[in-house]
């Protein structure tokens, strides 16, 4: 058994006084927090900072809100220097609910922020390229402590915890990658994750055939950790976790031990990032590249036939009819 070799130094950081130095205050977390609490559910104990990704209480509603706010969370949080552990994850059912805003009936609304039609063809930066490639940089270069992402159930945008130095997920999560089965060009940062995680043939195949990933292949596949029973038995373990690294190393020992760890994925985001994510934005806006609903709701229908076969010990292969099963040659 591993025992941790000192007590947490939560709250204990020495500095100088602001005003002596004349250096500007960090953000404090009651106003940041409060600030994102739109799409982000936050609490801070011993150090340890959870942030709950929701809409409206529940599973998270992909769109400008938590596009646009996941940078300012990154910059805030990573500059925050009472945060020494940070825990990201989703509420509900599921880590994605869909993408698009819901209106104040609660209806699904189109995601409007993210047209590529002509007339808004000026959305393409304000919206996706500057947020998504602000929101891949920021959890790596802006945040230099540990974190712990949490996945719950199904999911798109896997990069937001994949990208963690941990990730648990929860026995129900799954996800696919829709950029090719939608007409999309796969740059805005999935691809450096899954590539890096899986493994290049493996990805190509994810890629292209759309894949179903569960909970136990992406354990097999390197993408996860952990499998927890549940979200709240994640947000349990995770909380585990990070007291566990609180109480192993010191503040600075931990600080630049992530950086350490970051090595890699800091390379490959400085050295693709910005170009690939250009090229989406320019076959998005030549070619009929729909940010739509229909497929994510055909992807849980698929999920759930792949996630009853693996548990009979049997597999769906992608293939055009699907929904077949087969046993799978190992």
């Amino acid at each position: 058994m591993i025992r941790a070799n000192y007590e947490s130094d939560a709250g204990k950081r020495k500095q100088v006084p602001p005003e002596e130095y004349e250096t500007i205050p960090h953000m404090p977390f009651e106003e940041y927090s409060e600030k994102l609490k739109h799409f982000l559910l936050m609490k801070r104990e011993n150090g340890i900072l959870e942030a709950r990704l929701h809409t409206n209480g529940d599973s998270m509603q992909w769109g400008a809100a938590a596009h646009q706010g996941l940078h300012y969370f990154f910059d805030w949080a990573g500059r925050d220097p009472d945060n020494e552990v940070i825990i990201l994850g989703g509420s509900g059912k599921d880590f994605t609910k869909g993408i698009g805003r819901l209106g104040p009936d609660g209806k699904w609304l189109p995601p409007t922020e993210f047209s590529s039609s002509p007339q808004e063809a000026w959305k393409m930066y304000e919206y996706q390229y500057y947020d998504g490639t602000n929101d891949i940089e920021g959890q790596i270069f802006d945040v230099e402590v540990p974190t712990i992402g949490v996945w719950n159930g199904a999911a798109f945008h896997t990069d937001l915890v994949l990208l963690s130095d941990i990730t648990l997920c929860t026995e129900d999560a799954w996800t696919t990658d829709m950029h090719f089965r939608v007409n999309m060009v796969p740059g805005d940062g999935i691809q450096i994750v899954w590539r890096e995680l899986m493994g290049r043939k493996r990805f190509a195949y994810a890629e292209l055939t759309g894949e179903i990933i569960t909970a136990r292949k992406a354990l097999a596949l390197g993408l996860v950790n952990e499998i927890c029973p549940d979200l709240e038995s994640c947000y349990k373990r995770a909380g585990e976790i990070a007291e566990l690294i609180m109480r192993t190393g010191t503040r600075v020992t931990r600080r630049i031990t992530t950086q350490i760890l970051r090595k890699k994925w800091k390379e490959d985001i400085a050295n693709e990032l910005r170009h690939s994510f250009s090229t989406e934005m320019y076959v998005t806006a030549t070619e009929h590249s729909p940010h739509t609903v229909n497929f994510w709701h055909w992807a849980h229908e698929e999920a759930g036939l792949v996630r009853q076969a693996e548990k009979r010990g049997k597999v769906i292969r992608p293939r055009i009819n699907g929904g077949e099963e087969e046993d799978e040659i190992k």
